[in-house]
């Protein structure tokens, strides 16, 4: 028998040993089983999205954006996690705070001004209805209403229709009720979906930054950015949401100023601008990312929660 078939095998890939740690997986085999409270918080950290790590790199984010990126860039990013988990981690903790907070993304509502009775007359001119004694809005990071669409508004429309004497009007109010009946629907599609879109929309977003920053760069390095972007702009939002949740209210242009501040402090340094420079591209980018692609996007959601067949037998009733 030879000297390796006597030599102890390694417990975790059954490679010959050499001395204590096995050269070919690194393992400890003097190591022993881990005790059970040890295993509950090994395991805690490995699997939830904000470990020691995770912390360590989402601090650096708030507080030193282009150190982050620049870590990344090198290849020292070893006391950070990979932008690829930063922007997923980010995803996943934004999602789950919207849904176990009661906030939603977006929402429009109709409401009831209180002690008032809401009125629907239609505006021939126009050609659209208008619903007096109710408000309209659009939420956006707000908590959620459970019912958006007050039932006193529909009620109005419905007496509005049937006193209507045009063609043109009974048609509008229809068109109306139709509306408010999907307006939940395509609330949630908009809440649900545009979050989890933004994964397809990463690489038009690294796209503009290569149109703006330069085409000579690799497209991974405007990948990196987009990735990191992103992130901030998650953690802004649910931000945004807390204090929403508190009473406050803000509206959703709030986001604009921090997010522009840190996209220039981050593009100064990984892009080696000057800060006006990095000012104005980011805020183009902001501006042609939002109309070209953002929004174009959300419409389409919403577009997908609208029932055409109710529209179709409304219209034609």
């Amino acid at each position: 028998m030879t000297d390796a078939a006597m030599r102890p095998a390694c417990a975790a890939c059954e490679t010959v040993l050499q001395g204590r740690y096995c050269h070919a997986c690194g393992q400890d085999t003097h190591a022993k089983p881990l005790p059970l409270r040890q295993m509950a918080v090994e395991v805690a950290t490995s699997y939830s999205p904000i470990d020691g790590k995770m912390a360590r790199t989402l601090a650096v984010l708030l507080t030193r954006p282009g150190r982050l990126l620049e870590a990344y860039r090198a290849g020292a990013g070893s006391l950070y996690v990979t932008p690829l988990k930063l922007f997923v981690a980010t995803t996943a903790l934004f999602l789950a705070v919207m849904n176990f907070s009661g906030t939603t993304l977006y929402q429009s509502t109709w409401r009831v001004v209180p002690g008032e009775t809401p009125v629907a007359t239609h505006d021939a001119e126009a050609d659209e209805v208008t619903v007096a004694g109710a408000d309209y809005q659009e939420r956006w990071l707000q908590p959620q209403v459970e019912r958006p669409v007050d039932p006193a508004v529909e009620s109005a429309m419905r007496q509005a229709e049937q006193r209507a004497s045009d063609r043109t009007a009974r048609a509008a109010f229809r068109l109306e009720r139709t509306g408010l009946r999907t307006e939940e629907l395509m609330n949630q599609r908009v809440s649900a979906w545009l979050p989890n879109v933004i994964w397809l929309l990463m690489p038009l977003y690294a796209g503009g930054l290569a149109l703006l920053f330069g085409r000579r760069r690799l497209f991974l390095e405007h990948v990196i950015f987009a990735m990191w972007a992103h992130a901030v702009g998650f953690l802004l939002m649910m931000a945004v949401a807390a204090l929403n949740g508190r009473g406050l209210g803000l509206p959703p242009w709030v986001l604009i100023p921090p997010y522009l501040a840190y996209f220039t402090i981050a593009a100064t340094r990984y892009y080696s601008v000057s800060l006006t420079s990095a000012i104005w591209r980011g805020s183009v980018h902001l501006v042609a990312y939002t109309l070209l692609v953002l929004l174009p996007v959300a419409f389409v959601i919403y577009l997908t929660g609208v029932d055409w067949t109710a529209l179709g037998a409304w219209m034609v009733a």
